[in-house]
């Protein structure tokens, strides 16, 4: 099992290599793709264009019913007062009221059929009940094959998980049914009409990423949220997953204020679980060294990337006794790190120790 599980991870990093490295080529042709099924393509850039192109294309000058499924909704939309009236999928659901507009973030897109995928989105039987639906799509989420979709969305799962996502695939545009009347004598007749659907493609500083050979491999990310599971610091923080983290210090803003020194101990649990394989130890080692040329007091956070880059040889010591004196002599001077890694880890420091153990 182990060895199937190392190949599907190790397929799983080349499918997110092989779209990631030709991400321009791919994204064209999924364009092209789209636009042959009378479905409207738009590049977006940041949130700001988002909201303005959404917005842009409503129907109406006022009171625009839109309903929401996204993680987070954009204040932009409710600057013009009395222009957007959002309605909450679940009374769109249950049809207690009614939305011209759907605002919908997909999962993946796939490059081959051109076909959007959406799981366990809380709007899946609401597709037909607007007149259009706006999809957000991040350009990092999309594969080139409908295989290679199978093989992320299984890792995503997990093996030992027992449990059905909900997957819905627009491929076309939907179609909104409308009954004309009801006759108890004759059949009733129903009117059809071509939803509106517009898929935009959400730059929000992924070319950015794109462009840095170092943080390239974030993009590879399928949001499994495996790493924040493991993360001891988040488990007692919940500041910041490993990915998140990562992604923080990606914004010249932050730089100035980094959050990196109090929010890992390089334990390498993210590595460990991680179903594409993205090495966020050696990626945090390097935002560390450069956090420590930034910085001022140079000489001290030297000292501190060094002891955190030996994090790592740390955790391949399975023996008590010389982990003892590891953390003796590298973490000896610093009593809170010290006290950390000897009381609070335990008799292992990372996933591999600890299956190892059981």
């Amino acid at each position: 099992m182990h060895n199937d599980l190392q190949f599907l991870k190790t397929r799983a990093n080349f499918i997110r290599f092989s779209y990631i490295e030709e991400m321009e080529k791919h994204l064209l042709a999924f364009e092209t793709k789209l636009s042959s099924k009378d479905i409207k393509v738009r590049w977006i850039s940041d949130e700001v264009e988002l909201v303005s192109f959404t917005c842009k294309h409503l129907s109406k000058n006022n009171y625009n019913k839109v309903c929401f499924d996204i993680p987070k909704i954009s204040d932009g939309f409710f600057e013009k007062k009395n222009f957007v009236k959002e309605i909450s999928v679940d009374s769109l659901e249950k049809n207690d009221d009614t939305a011209e507009n759907l605002v919908i973030q997909a999962n993946f897109g796939v490059v081959e059929n051109g076909s959007v995928v959406f799981i366990n989105k809380l709007s899946k039987n609401c597709f037909n009940n607007v007149e259009k639906i706006f999809i957000i799509l991040n350009i990092n989420d999309l594969v080139v094959r409908q295989s290679d979709l199978d093989v992320l969305l299984y890792l995503q799962k997990g093996i030992n998980n027992v449990y059905h996502d909900d997957i819905k695939v627009i491929s076309a545009s939907p179609v909104k049914i409308t009954a004309k009347n009801f006759q108890l004598s004759d059949e009733t007749n129903y009117t059809s009409e071509k939803i509106e659907v517009y898929v935009l493609l959400y730059d929000n500083g992924i070319t950015e990423l794109l462009e840095d050979n170092l943080l390239r491999e974030t993009l590879y990310c399928i949001d499994c949220g495996k790493c924040k599971e493991v993360c001891p610091v988040y488990q007692q923080t919940a500041a910041f997953s490993p990915i998140e983290l990562i992604k923080y210090h990606c914004k010249e803003e932050n730089k100035r204020a980094p959050k990196l020194f109090e929010n890992t101990t390089i334990c390498g649990n993210c590595n460990e679980i991680c179903p594409v394989q993205i090495n966020f130890t050696q990626l945090i080692i390097n935002q560390l060294k450069n956090l420590a040329f930034r910085n001022k007091n140079h000489e001290k956070n030297i000292d501190l990337f060094r002891i955190f880059s030996k994090r790592s040889k740390m955790n391949k010591i399975n023996s008590k006794f010389r982990r003892y004196f590891f953390i003796k002599k590298y973490f000896g001077k610093n009593k809170k790190l010290a006290s950390y890694f000897s009381s609070s880890k335990a008799e292992f420091f990372n996933i591999t120790q600890k299956e190892k153990h059981q």
